[in-house]
């Protein structure tokens, strides 16, 4: 009886096998007299595709930022240029318990301004609740123009820094200086 549902399968699987490659219906190939090519890309009317239409109502050019708060200090981790979600690049959304603050700046204008939930409480499986002194916070920040500096607030451990995120828009203002998202040369 084994060897019998054995032999089905295994008839099954071959046929299914000689169906796929049945010679009847070649299977197109370069080498076989084909010609494969590259299409260039076409440009799609932003306005016309409504994957671009939902997307930037959704987000915002702005910094995604990512800080290390260890006690009363906090050092920067990365900065990265991006679109960024608007509701969470607020900094009146409602966050339950302790809160992170980023205030944006640039040209010493106040600009943008976000917050992001302060997980400073943790479950230890030997100790029980515990407070974290060191945790790593990611926040984004919604802006029109580059964004200089950023100052972090987290007051359930009262830590404060200012942070200087100029290099995330190094790589864009390497490839085109021109680029609305690069700082202006100094005035001679």
């Amino acid at each position: 009886m084994k060897l019998t549902t054995f032999s089905v399968l295994i008839l099954a699987i071959c046929s299914s096998a000689y169906a796929q490659t049945d010679e009847r219906q070649p299977v197109p190939a370069a080498s076989a007299g084909g010609k494969v090519e590259v299409i260039p890309p076409k440009p799609l009317d932003a306005a016309a595709d409504p994957v671009n239409a939902r997307s930037n109502e959704a987000t915002a050019d702005g910094l995604a930022i990512v800080v290390t708060i260890d006690g009363p200090t906090v050092t920067l981790d990365s900065a990265t240029f991006a679109r960024v979600p608007r509701l969470l690049a607020r900094a009146d959304r409602k966050v339950e318990g302790d809160v992170v603050r980023a205030v944006a700046f640039a040209g010493g204008q106040r600009i943008a301004s976000s917050v992001a939930p302060d997980m400073t409480v943790n479950a230890s499986e030997q100790g029980g609740i515990v407070r974290a002194t060191r945790r790593q916070v990611a926040l984004v920040l919604a802006a029109d123009r580059p964004i200089e500096r950023v100052d972090i607030e987290a007051p359930a451990t009262n830590a404060r820094g200012s942070l200087d995120v100029r290099s995330a828009y190094a790589q864009i203002c390497r490839v085109d200086p021109k680029n609305k998202w690069c700082p202006a040369p100094a005035a001679q």
